[in-house]
């Protein structure tokens, strides 16, 4: 993100995942990738989904711990991460909030980016990463 310069606003309109869930339906994954403010996302949804995956980078930690934060709130309890563009697991298993959570306070900063996944209820102890 060096030299990157953001010079301008933009308005968008907002609705939160509930109020799309209640219009779509309940998706089986959801993937969110809202540069920076996937905290403020899971602020709009009041229930775990089957699976779904956040953004996180190394220049907002705190955003992914609030993240893991709220979704252990809402029932979620397997978690696992891919780095980078690699949609590989790191782990290959689900593993708790709590470790991933240390795992990425302790990424270096040049680790920049990655998906963190995560599955609610059975899904953590049926499903293979």
């Amino acid at each position: 993100w060096d030299g990157e310069v953001w010079d301008a606003d933009i308005e968008v309109p907002v609705v939160t995942v509930d109020a799309l869930i209640e219009t779509y339906g309940v998706p089986t994954f959801a993937k969110i990738d809202v540069e920076g403010f996937e905290d403020e996302v899971l602020a709009g949804l009041s229930r775990p989904l089957l699976a779904l995956s956040f953004e996180f980078t190394t220049i907002a930690r705190a955003v992914a711990a609030r993240c893991l934060d709220r979704l252990t709130a809402l029932g979620f309890d397997g978690f696992d991460v891919a780095l980078g563009d690699d949609k590989s697991m790191t782990f290959r298993r689900w593993m708790s909030a709590t470790d991933l959570a240390t795992h990425l306070h302790e990424l270096p900063h040049a680790a920049n980016s990655g998906d963190v996944y995560c599955v609610s209820g059975s899904q953590a102890a049926t499903t293979d990463s």
